[in-house]
């Protein structure tokens, strides 16, 4: 009796083996299935195409970069030219800086620019104004003409005989006859016969040349 009962415990225990053994293979194979499945998955997965590195293919009809706007004609803005030269040949002898006066024998500024010219050149007005004023007998420059322009800019006129029938309220036009170079006389005399030529603007004086083309009329 005792002999039988061993032996059906011992078959008993080698079934219950055999039975865990069937399931630890089955799950093995589980195992190995879906890792198998997830990995073909994972490469069947196409990944999605980067917008930033995309290019499109460029053909000869696609036009390159933004076409114009179409904009209606505009009007063509002329710059005003420079003023007209005060005296026929434009020899500067002297220029709007510090300089040495020879004749008061003294350094200052000069605040125009001389042209050399001979007595009787004929000197004309720079722009259209009207006369502010007028000297024949300056002490300092002999005769001078001051002519007001459009934006509070003066013309200056220095060493000139003025035109007999010129007097201030008188409207001059650009490139009018306003009288003729003096002889050397005034505090510029030792420079000998010439126009001084000077521009105020908001009553201080600039330097001419920033007026002027410096060409021949």
């Amino acid at each position: 009796m005792k002999e039988h009962e061993k032996t059906e415990k011992k078959g008993t225990r080698s079934y219950f083996y055999a039975i865990l053994g069937c399931i630890a293979v089955l799950l093995a194979a589980a195992i190995v299935i879906t890792a198998i499945a997830l990995s073909g998955k994972k490469q069947n997965v196409i990944e999605a195409p980067d917008p930033s590195q995309s290019e499109e293919p460029v053909t000869p009809d696609d036009p390159v970069g933004p076409a114009d706007p179409v904009t209606p004609d505009e009007p063509v803005i002329v710059e005003p030219e420079g003023f007209y030269s005060p005296v026929a040949e434009m020899n500067v002898l002297n220029q709007y800086e510090f300089y040495y006066n020879k004749t008061l024998n003294c350094y200052h500024l000069h605040s125009g620019i001389d042209f050399s010219a001979t007595a009787g050149d004929t000197v004309f007005a720079a722009d259209d104004g009207v006369v502010e004023e007028t000297y024949s007998s300056d002490l300092l420059c002999g005769g001078k003409i001051v002519i007001r322009h459009a934006d509070n800019v003066y013309t200056v006129y220095e060493y000139v005989d003025v035109a007999a029938n010129l007097k201030a309220g008188d409207t001059i036009t650009r490139g009018q006859a306003i009288g003729t170079v003096a002889a050397a006389t005034g505090a510029e005399y030792k420079e000998g016969a010439h126009l001084h030529f000077e521009v105020l603007q908001n009553g201080s004086a600039v330097d001419p040349a920033s007026f002027l083309t410096m060409e021949e009329k």
